[in-house]
């Protein structure tokens, strides 16, 4: 009997948290997407061009972004189940719009971030001077008669 209790209670707890399980998974891939995409665009940053701690420096940089991502991403997610809770035996209509309106607030929380990454990149890279370019290793030397 208390096993089945707390199967039920769990159960109720978990669709408590989801009442909409496609609006946590749509919430959960648009994370994961902008995710992949601001790894891609770290890994296309100039390193070759850096020296080893300027090379350093950028990597801290994409790690520490990586970190605020993630500790967005768990806001939200926070903040998506505490509404989908408060809207459970509401009308489905009003919590269909409260639901796309927290969506968009999201995405635009998700887009200012990316922003101010790429920005913070810029400044980074900017202020790092380049190394000069070197021929490549065996490469013939021109020679000038």
């Amino acid at each position: 009997m208390r096993k089945l209790l707390a199967v039920v209670l769990a159960l109720s707890a978990c669709s408590a948290f989801a009442a909409d399980p496609a609006d946590a998974r749509r919430l959960h891939m648009e994370q994961h997407q902008q995710s992949l995409e601001l790894r891609m665009k770290q890994s296309n940053a100039r390193r070759a061009e850096l020296s080893p701690t300027d090379a350093r420096r950028l990597e801290q940089l994409h790690l520490q972004q990586r970190l605020e991502q993630h500790q967005l991403e768990v806001q939200q997610t926070q903040r998506d189940r505490a509404l989908r809770q408060s809207t459970i035996g509401a009308d489905p209509h009003v919590a269909d719009r409260q639901a796309e309106a927290q969506r968009r607030l999201f995405a635009q929380e998700r887009q200012l971030q990316i922003q101010r990454f790429e920005l913070d990149q810029q400044r980074l890279l900017q202020s790092m001077p380049r190394q000069p370019l070197q021929p490549p290793i065996g490469a013939s030397q021109l020679e000038l008669r």
